[in-house]
Order: structure tokens, then C-alpha cells, then sequence
């Protein structure tokens, strides 16, 4: 008589490993695009928040310290690969997975398998996306003011690369909150809320962001 596969007891501390470091990125997305947002109020508003994150006012020649960028940056660098490690177990790696998701997807319409595919292609996408982004500011810290940004926006590419990653990481994020939402949340009904919640808080953080972006473009054009 077969004996039945031992459990791999490291399964649910991945689980739980995935959805702290999971909440931290995201928590740190909701922050940083709110910050970002400062922009909208002008550019001197930004930079009064890149002068707050430099700590200019705790340095007495007044220059700031670019390197608590850098440690921040470096920090949510790891935290993604001990997100990636956490996930990488439940990525398929052969192509038979794909097509059996996928026929799973036309006979039964089950919205988390759903989030779950939109998670893994945006994922694999932010994979190159995001620490593009981290990287630049962990060797360019001290270039996070109004002007440089914009002129990084406008003039070397940095409107497709955050074009791209805006939509995607907003929507791997609350996707991703969507999931956990509807795995710990034991009551039908706030379950349901909860979605609709996740719907419109992924409206309003693309349109936030897409606005600071846009502001960051006019202000590199008209400097």
C-alpha cells in the first residue's frame, strides 16, 4: 500500500513568510506614492519632502544625509527578496502547470486562481521593474529633488519606466490584499466588502500616481 507524501512543514512558514513581507511592500507602496504626491502641491513641495527624507533638518551644515536613501532602498530590496524567495515556490515551472491553470480557469471561474495568475504576471514583470527603480536610488540618493526627477522622468526614460510599474505594482499590491483578505477573513458578507474596498483603492493610488507623474512631466518640459 503506497504510503502518503510527507507534509513539508516549511509550506506554511513560506505562507506566512509571503504574506508579512507581501504587507510591508505594499504598505511601503501606499507611503511612497503619497509621498510622491507632494509633487502635485509644487515643486518646492517635493523638494521640502526630499529635503525631510535627506533629514536636512537634523544635519547642521544642512546638506542631509543621502544615505538613509540608501539604507531605506537597500532595506525594501530585501524585504522583495525574501518575498520572491517566499513565492518562488508556488510559481509553476513547467509548461503542462500553465495549460492545466488555465483549463482550470475555463470550466470553473474562480476569482482568486484569477488574482493569482494576474500576481504572477505582474510579478514576473516587476521582478525587472522594481529593482531598476531601487538600484537608481540606492546610487543616486542625493537626486530625488523636484528638478532631478523631472529631468530623469522627461529626458532619460523614467516616464516608461514608472508608466509601467505604477499599474503593475498598485495592482500585484491590493491584488495580493485581495488574497489575504479572502483567505483570513472567515465571514462571507465583510469578504465582499472587502473586494470592492481593494477595487477602489487600486482606482485611487493609478490615478494618484499617474497625477504625480504627469506633474513631474510638466515640470521637466517648462524648466
Amino acid at each position: 500500500m503506497p504510503q502518503p507524501a510527507p507534509l513539508d512543514r516549511r509550506l506554511p512558514r513560506m505562507e506566512i513568510l509571503q504574506g508579512i513581507s507581501g504587507a510591508i511592500l505594499t504598505l511601503f507602496l501606499l507611503v511612497h506614492l503619497h509621498l510622491e504626491a507632494s509633487v502635485l502641491f509644487g515643486p518646492g513641495a517635493f523638494d521640502a519632502m526630499a529635503d525631510f527624507l535627506h533629514a536636512k533638518w537634523a544635519d547642521p551644515a544642512g546638506h542631509g544625509f543621502s544615505a538613509l536613501v540608501v539604507i531605506a532602498a537597500s532595506l525594501m530590496l530585501l524585504i522583495l527578496l525574501v518575498h520572491i524567495y517566499a513565492v518562488a515556490r508556488k510559481v509553476p515551472q513547467k509548461l503542462a502547470q500553465y495549460r492545466q491553470l488555465r483549463q482550470h480557469l475555463k470550466v470553473i471561474h474562480h476569482g482568486g486562481t484569477r488574482l493569482w495568475l494576474w500576481q504572477l504576471g505582474s510579478g514576473l514583470a516587476l521582478l525587472l521593474l522594481v529593482p531598476i527603480h531601487l538600484l537608481t536610488m540606492m546610487l543616486i540618493p542625493e537626486q530625488i529633488g523636484a528638478d532631478a526627477s523631472a529631468y530623469r522622468i522627461v529626458f532619460q526614460g523614467g516616464w516608461l519606466l514608472y508608466g509601467l510599474m505604477l499599474p503593475l505594482s498598485v495592482l500585484h499590491a491590493t491584488a495580493g490584499i485581495t488574497r489575504l483578505w479572502l483567505k483570513w477573513c472567515p465571514i462571507s458578507e465583510p469578504r465582499f466588502i472587502g473586494r470592492k474596498l481593494m477595487r477602489g483603492i487600486t482606482i485611487y493610488l493609478i490615478v494618484l500616481g499617474a497625477a504625480s507623474i504627469a506633474m513631474h512631466v510638466v515640470h521637466g518640459l517648462l524648466a
